[in-house]
């Protein structure tokens, strides 16, 4: 391998690089709604009714204000809140491999 090959080589790794990195960061956000329940499927859903729309949340490791919305979806449906988000590429089995989500990392209450 010559030195241009060499060189050519080394800028395609590191921007191969530099893309993965990129790709593994969070981005992360917050959403303000009502809160309109909890879906159950494989893994729970944190519901959010936005002007938009619906949105939805993955749950996978609750924190203590997750927790009680879980706990107690009935009782604080309709509830004002502010949804504290992190999307990121997750390994999900059930979906075969990675998968981009968005996964609700907190919950405050809004009035």
């Amino acid at each position: 391998m010559n030195a241009r090959q060499l060189c050519t080589a080394l800028i395609v790794t590191l921007a191969f690089a530099a893309s993965a990195f990129s790709e593994s960061r969070a981005s992360k956000g917050t959403t303000n709604g009502t809160f309109a329940g909890i879906e159950q499927g494989d893994y729970a859903h944190f519901l959010v009714k936005t002007p938009k729309g619906q949105e939805s949340y993955f749950v996978l490791r609750p924190d203590k204000s997750v927790q009680s919305y879980l706990d107690h979806p009935n009782k604080l449906k309709g509830r004002k809140i502010r949804v504290y988000w992190e999307e990121r590429n997750q390994h999900i089995p059930e979906a075969g491999g990675k998968q981009k989500i968005k996964l609700v990392t907190r919950v405050e209450e809004r009035r």
